[in-house]
């Protein structure tokens, strides 16, 4: 199994690569809940630095786009030096016919965040040949490994951080100060949090950026515990490090990747970044309840 993490600072790198087996990187005008937006510049910059650190790089695309943007998605991934990435993760399925038509769906990685909950649905692009695809995070650890055993290809998997579980592709805090006529100094902030007045001691990141709001669970996920469990069948676990720095990145993947459920080292990252950890949905399935 493969640590891959997200990251802040391209000066930051080096130290990363000690811990982890790859990286994502990526724009916002195509991906979505990016720890930080890198121009084409950059972007080409990191993938020459991580190419001298033996290193993988995938490009963040998981955006829904609308037609215009698909075709503003082509044009980017045409000046980009595609073969030389690892992978790109796509949520739209518009992307992936894109990436089909100028024969890079080796790279692709199918991420539609919550739809992959079992074996068939997780295989259904295999005819397309593509590399793999990310199973959803709201499945049980027993789930996720059943679907690993039957896999035909490479199977992705958020193993640390706030996942997302809110997602509209309005504005909403904008529209808010619009409606009030107020500035909007909030967008693309990761320090905002949204207070329930019946949940007041589970504070929810929010976060506004160019392609919607997005709204997470407040504990922070980790799959510390199971790293032996999910080696048999997890190619690549994603570390995401959104709402927080490298520095919290750097402390994380020691653990990660030294496979240390260390809870002196645990206890003093939730203190210094105030937060909670849990196992997600390792535990918890997932009921949908009609009224009535």
């Amino acid at each position: 199994m493969k640590i891959l993490t997200t990251f802040y600072q391209l000066n930051y790198l080096e130290n990363l690569s000690m811990y982890v087996d790859g990286f994502l990187i990526g724009n916002d005008s195509f991906g979505t809940r990016l720890t930080h937006s890198f121009d084409s510049d950059e972007i080409i910059e990191a993938l020459i630095m991580i190419e001298k650190l033996n290193k993988e790089l995938f490009l963040m695309a998981n955006q829904m786009f609308t037609d215009s943007q698909l075709d503003d998605f082509e044009k980017w991934i045409l000046k980009l030096p595609i073969e030389k990435f690892q992978g790109i993760i796509v949520t739209d399925l518009g992307a992936l016919h894109i990436l089909e038509k100028l024969g890079y769906q080796n790279k692709v990685i199918y991420h539609p965040e919550t739809l992959l909950t079992n074996a068939y649905d997780f295989n259904f692009l295999a005819t397309n040949n593509i590399q793999g695809a990310f199973v959803a995070k709201e499945i049980t650890l027993s789930d996720v490994i059943a679907i690993g055993r039957q896999k035909k290809y490479k199977m992705f998997m958020v193993g640390h951080g706030h996942l997302n579980m809110f997602y509209s592709k309005r504005q909403l805090i904008d529209n808010f100060m619009v409606f009030t006529e107020s500035e909007n100094p909030y967008h693309n902030k990761q320090n905002m949090r949204l207070i329930e007045e019946t949940r007041k001691e589970e504070p929810y990141p929010i976060f506004e950026d160019q392609a919607g709001t997005h709204v997470f669970r407040s504990q922070v996920s980790t799959s510390l515990k199971h790293l032996e469990e999910l080696d048999y069948v997890v190619d690549y676990l994603m570390i995401d490090t959104l709402f927080k720095d490298d520095h919290y990145a750097q402390s994380v993947l020691n653990l990660y990747h030294h496979r240390l459920y260390d809870k002196h080292l645990i206890e003093k990252i939730k203190t210094d970044y105030q937060e909670v950890w849990d196992e997600g949905f390792f535990y918890k399935k997932t009921v949908y309840k009609q009224k009535g």
